[in-house]
Parts: C-alpha cells; sequence; structure tokens
C-alpha cells in the first residue's frame, strides 16, 4: 500500500511538467518561443545588408564553422569557415554594394531554424556599374549566443 501511495504522490508531482522539488520537466525545445516570420525576415534583411557591405569580415561573420555552401562560381562543394572565407573574399572582388532579397520564401522549421529561399539582385556602383541575378537558399541556424548563422547555402545563377 505504501508503494501506491509513494507512486500516487510522485506522479501528482509530474503532472503539468512540474518535478520533484518544482522542477520543470519540460525540454528546452517545448519552453522555446516559437520563431515568427517577421522575425526571420529581419535576420534576412540583416544578412542581405552584410552581403551588401562588401566588408569581408562582416559577411564571414555570418557563416558557421562547418558551412555547407555551393555557389555559382566555386566548382564543387565549399565545406568549413576558411573555405567560405575564400569563396567569400572572391565575391567581395567582384564588387557588388547592395543586396536585394525580396519576395522571400520563409520556411520555418523550428524555434531556431528556419530556410529562406528566392531571387537575389546584385547591382554595383564601384565603376561600371553591373548587376546579377542568383537563385539562392539560406539555411539559418540560431547559435548559443542568440545570433544566426548561415549553415548551408545553395547560389547559382538565375537566367
Amino acid at each position: 500500500m505504501r508503494n501506491i501511495q509513494f507512486a500516487l504522490g510522485l506522479a501528482a508531482l509530474t503532472l503539468g511538467g512540474v518535478g520533484i522539488a518544482g522542477c520543470s520537466t519540460q525540454t528546452t525545445a517545448e519552453a522555446a518561443q516559437p520563431l515568427t516570420e517577421a522575425q526571420a525576415d529581419a535576420v534576412l534583411a540583416d544578412f542581405a545588408e552584410a552581403v551588401g557591405s562588401m566588408d569581408l569580415g562582416t559577411i564571414d561573420k555570418w557563416y558557421a564553422d562547418d558551412i555547407v555552401a555551393f555557389d555559382a562560381g566555386e566548382p564543387g562543394r565549399i565545406s568549413g569557415k576558411v573555405s567560405m572565407h575564400v569563396a567569400n573574399a572572391r565575391f567581395v572582388d567582384m564588387k557588388f554594394d547592395h543586396a536585394e532579397m525580396p519576395d522571400a520564401k520563409i520556411q520555418i522549421l523550428g524555434p531556431d531554424l528556419f530556410i529562406a529561399s528566392g531571387l537575389a539582385h546584385l547591382t554595383s556602383t564601384a565603376g561600371k556599374v553591373k548587376e546579377a541575378d542568383y537563385r539562392y537558399t539560406e539555411v539559418f541556424q540560431k547559435q548559443a549566443d542568440g545570433s544566426w548563422q548561415s549553415i548551408h547555402e545553395h547560389i547559382d545563377a538565375a537566367s
């Protein structure tokens, strides 16, 4: 009988996500606030601003250490931050100084993960004015420090 009373008491303590001594039994994912499309749009706008800055350090900060990327100007897969830095340096050398990413398709996968895809329009006012259009897919993940970084990027030329 005593075992049944103990089991019932323990069950009562764990109902509603509260464990012994009032400790929550919810997981981090359950406790995290949902990501809104407006928040994801703001992350993408900040990313576009960084790309348009043509500042290599500012652009590099947007990529995770273990980034995997495919770029229209690079043969094969780009793996890791060092390889991404080299690709970003080549991009900066192209002297595009403005990036627009209108009408992005945002797919929220969780409170700390989303995909943004669409068309990007790049322009340059340095020297001869030039333009380029690209299709992109970026997978952004929220980092432990609260910042967002791309963990996967795929870019190819739009015809």
